[in-house]
């Protein structure tokens, strides 16, 4: 088997899937304080598919509604924008890939551990002073270089999971070894090709690479999202039999600066919002 270069595979990024246009229109959004919300609510309501799962999850327990919402409009009324983007932009990435696995992967379980990073990174972020709404995007993403690999190459992600069986190591070195390369950098590669802001296609690229001057500098997006990874792992919120617990970076977890009071704090919070968006995947 010849095994692709990463410059073979973002290559192939042109026949993935599409993101619906107003998820595009709702990324490049993020951060801008002048945005016509009306003109996006009513982009978001012409999706019905789109609208329907945002709005299932904005009438679960999670949010504790008194009233049903029942467009859009209410849900930014009374979730606020912000919320709302989160809701349809994750529920638009996922129902973009859902139905695509192969041979070993399950997109469930793929989306449940990358919804629990999310979760995990949104509720990090006040520890280096971010943004939590763009870190949920970039820990949704941390992963998404290896869905590029299951949907161009399934031979190759195949034997990827046998050598990762067969050496019993982390899915990320069994990469290196057959590629050459990781899902860190396919994944950023794809967050470049869907215009995805660049500081999220960044941190996509480095949350396995830290940098290792922990006291020197303060902790930036691609440290929240390598704890994030580690924690969601560790309270395995996919369900995934197979899946090792990766080593925490010292440093990273150093510029974060988590107690032990603040990560149990953290873990709980970060379980409850999974919970919360959990039902943008059914």
């Amino acid at each position: 088997m010849t095994t692709p270069s990463l410059a073979e595979i973002v290559g192939s990024l042109h026949a993935l899937p599409s993101l619906p246009t107003v998820v595009m229109e709702l990324l490049q959004t993020m951060g801008e304080e002048d945005v016509d919300i009306d003109r996006l609510a009513r982009g978001i309501g012409h999706d019905q598919a789109l609208a329907a799962r945002t709005l299932r999850v904005a009438n679960s327990p999670f949010y504790g509604m008194q009233g049903r919402i029942d467009t859009i409009a209410e849900a930014i009324t009374v979730l606020g924008f912000v919320n709302v983007r989160s809701l349809v932009t994750t529920a638009g990435i996922a129902a973009a890939w859902l139905g695509r696995g192969g041979e070993g992967f399950d997109p469930r379980i793929f989306w449940r551990h990358s919804l629990g990073a999310a979760s995990c990174a949104a509720k990090l972020a006040p520890f280096a002073k971010l943004s939590p709404e763009t870190l949920f995007l970039a820990g949704l993403l941390h992963d998404i270089g290896r869905l590029v690999l299951v949907v161009t190459y399934p031979t190759v992600y195949a034997d990827i999971l046998l050598r990762r069986k067969q050496a019993d190591c982390l899915l990320l070195d069994a990469e290196r070894a057959v590629l050459g390369c990781d899902h860190a950098q396919i994944g950023s590669e794809l967050c470049r090709h869907w215009r995805i802001p660049a500081p999220i296609a960044a941190a996509v690229e480095r949350h396995h690479q830290m940098n290792p001057d922990a006291p020197k500098v303060p902790a930036d997006m691609a440290d929240v999202v390598h704890v994030a990874d580690v924690l969601a792992h560790a309270l395995d919120l996919a369900g995934d039999p197979d899946a090792l617990v990766p080593p925490p970076n010292a440093a990273a977890w150093q510029r974060l600066g988590l107690g032990e009071k603040q990560l149990r704090a953290v873990l709980e919070q970060a379980d409850k919002h999974f919970n919360g968006f959990a039902n943008l995947l059914g």
